[in-house]
């Protein structure tokens, strides 16, 4: 039996032989309290002066392990920025104000590049926006924010008093560096965070912020509510506005119909009409031989004109239906407990892609800027669909208004009428 088992463990010990020539050297350290040793001391010291020719070696790639570590999947998401090993932030290091701020929010505490923006520019869930990068200054943060912070750059909306305190968090989606014109960036929401308090403001701002993460309650019951409101709202808003755009459509084709035969009942208008015409068949003329040496330069703009245009010609509910698929593909929030959602008709991810949803449909984002602020900072998923349902009857409201104005007739929908939760005070 002793001689069975001494051949295993030689076979295991050669094989652990042949292993260990595929592998990096890992230096093992040894307890000092440690009695149970195989090995005598003098032995010990005789194997360390055998090994020190090879000692550089393995402390070089120590090095490169330990900084392989530093950098680790080198994703650059939102993902590998929590992950991060930030130098350790204290409590103690921060003024009272900060502090005050700090033990009111919960989660870790994480340093985030800042690039300043108006108030107005604010992005919300899966939203992008396109920049150009041109000072110094704003290179060596887009630098730091790649090397340091896993491409996350915190998006500062300034208002009058100072920057507000919730901001998106945002990916660096896409870059292209180009020599005299800077860095050419594309950034999408993926997140919200609160700031604490600034470190540096020169040459850019950094600040310790911590992530924002909705609260939830146990009974999605109203939530669902106020979702199938806004969903069922936003088909009625998108009808009038359709109902709207025919109507104006009409009237512009009955001006030009009557501007025509005005013209054409003088023969001056007609002789001024013909040459016209014979100057704009030459003009289309070059412009024929223009494109032809212009084609092969815009088939690659092509693809990406053709999906602007797309998103261009959606109406509202083909816009709300986008930004809903958008939000909850980019949410990184996280949840915990499937079986509440499971007993909804809509799930958890889903409802909070239509809360966001609901402030991404309007072409002009300026109108919507005090809501999708207050959207921002709102972090209750039933507060912040509560706000969206009262900004979507507000809107269909207005509507209601300017079609009367105009004399045009427009069954309204019976089933998005949902009565109002709580005051309206707090709404702007």
């Amino acid at each position: 039996m002793r001689v069975t088992l001494y051949g295993w463990c030689l076979a295991i010990w050669s094989t652990h032989l042949i292993a260990s020539a595929f592998t990096v050297p890992i230096n093992i350290r040894v307890h000092p309290s440690s009695s149970s040793s195989s090995c005598s001391q003098g032995r010990l010291l005789e194997r360390q002066t055998s090994t020190s020719s090879s000692s550089s070696s393995c402390n070089n790639i120590a090095k490169h392990c330990q900084q392989r570590q530093r950098t680790t999947t080198r994703l650059n998401d939102i993902s590998e920025w929590r992950d991060m090993m930030f130098d350790e932030i204290v409590l103690d290091d921060l003024d009272e104000e900060s502090v005050n701020n700090a033990e009111t929010i919960s989660g870790p505490l994480r340093e985030v590049c800042v690039l300043p923006f108006s108030y107005d520019d604010v992005i919300l869930q899966g939203e992008t926006k396109e920049l150009r990068l041109y000072e110094e200054r704003f290179i060596h943060l887009f630098d730091d924010c790649m090397e340091n912070h896993a491409g996350m750059v915190a998006m500062g909306l300034l208002a009058q008093s100072g920057v507000i305190q919730s901001v998106p968090l945002c990916e660096i989606e896409a870059y292209n560096r180009m020599e005299g014109f800077g860095i050419f960036v594309t950034i999408r929401s993926v997140g919200r965070a609160s700031l604490i308090t600034l470190t540096e403001q020169e040459p850019y701002m950094k600040t310790i912020c911590t992530e924002k993460i909705d609260k939830i309650s146990p009974n999605l019951d109203l939530h669902n509510l106020l979702a199938a409101n806004i969903e069922n709202m936003m088909v009625t808003i998108s009808s009038m506005e359709y109902e709207i755009k025919q109507a104006a459509n009409k009237d512009n084709d009955n001006y030009s119909t009557t501007t025509l035969d005005n013209a054409s009942s003088s023969s001056g208008n007609a002789k001024m009409k013909r040459r016209i015409l014979k100057a704009q068949l030459e003009d289309q003329f070059y412009k024929d031989d223009d494109n032809e040496e212009e084609e092969d330069e815009e088939e690659d703009d092509d693809e990406e004109d053709e999906d602007d245009e797309d998103i261009a010609d959606l109406d509202r509910s083909g816009r709300f239906r986008l930004a809903f698929k958008t939000a909850k593909a980019t949410d990184q929030q996280g949840y915990i407990n499937p079986l509440l959602a499971a007993k909804c008709e809509r799930s958890l991810q889903d409802l909070t892609a239509i809360s966001w949803a609901a402030f991404c449909t309007e072409e002009d984002r300026l109108d919507l800027a005090a809501y999708r602020i207050q959207a921002l900072d709102c972090d209750d998923l039933f507060e912040r669909l509560k706000l969206g349902s009262h900004m979507m009857k507000e809107k269909k409201e207005s509507l209601q208004k300017l079609m009367k104005k105009n004399g045009i007739k427009f069954e309204s929908r019976d089933d998005d009428s949902f009565p109002s939760f709580g005051s309206e005070e707090d709404t702007p």
